[in-house]
């Protein structure tokens, strides 16, 4: 390794490598769109799948965004235990479904942005509820404990959302999609 001690030969290093990554992940962005676009031709989210795999063996790269970009977008599903995306049921993202592939939105996007819509928030915490209930389902000790010591969160979560209008003492606030949609209206 190579110490650069002229600050000035650091700073243009420093601003070259910034712009190489930056242009490397929009050359991940535009795989990306292709991979989706065949997964909209054909159904087959291989591409996505070796894409995802490939990319987040990359160390810095911020796995959770890739793949949730993708599932979001897609509407698939990540299968952890067998590190491959899954065609959901009653997917809308492929050519079958009748709908237009949204090139001009996935033009503009950039999936390393996708926290800054604000979709990754709400993604990641569907997320970890789905990982705590398959663990609880499997009878995982160590997950029971984890929702335990996260009940006061939860509980805090379930006031937020009444104090917003998402319930309040004579209903849930999530029971049913339909709920959350006819609160929102």
């Amino acid at each position: 390794m190579e110490i650069i001690r002229d600050s000035k030969a650091l700073t243009a290093a420093i601003h070259k490598v910034g712009k190489t990554l930056r242009k490397a992940q929009d050359v991940v962005h535009e795989l990306v769109v292709s991979a989706m676009f065949h997964f909209y031709e054909h159904g087959d989210s291989q591409h996505l799948t070796q894409l995802c795999a490939e990319v987040t063996k990359c160390h810095g790269t911020n796995k959770k965004k890739l793949i949730g970009y993708c599932e979001t977008t897609c509407g698939i599903n990540w299968d952890n235990q067998n590190i491959r995306f899954k065609k959901s049921k009653g997917n809308t993202f492929t050519k079958e479904s009748g709908n237009p592939f949204p090139l001009e939105r996935l033009t503009n996007e950039r999936w390393y942005e996708f926290e800054l819509a604000g979709v990754d928030t709400a993604w990641l915490l569907k997320q970890a509820l789905k990982s705590a209930r398959t663990k609880i389902e499997n009878h995982s000790d160590e997950a029971i404990e984890q929702v335990e010591d996260a009940w006061q969160e939860f509980q805090a979560l379930q006031e937020t959302l009444r104090d917003i209008g998402f319930g309040d003492s004579e209903e849930s606030w999530g029971d049913t999609p339909d709920f959350i949609a006819k609160k929102a209206a």
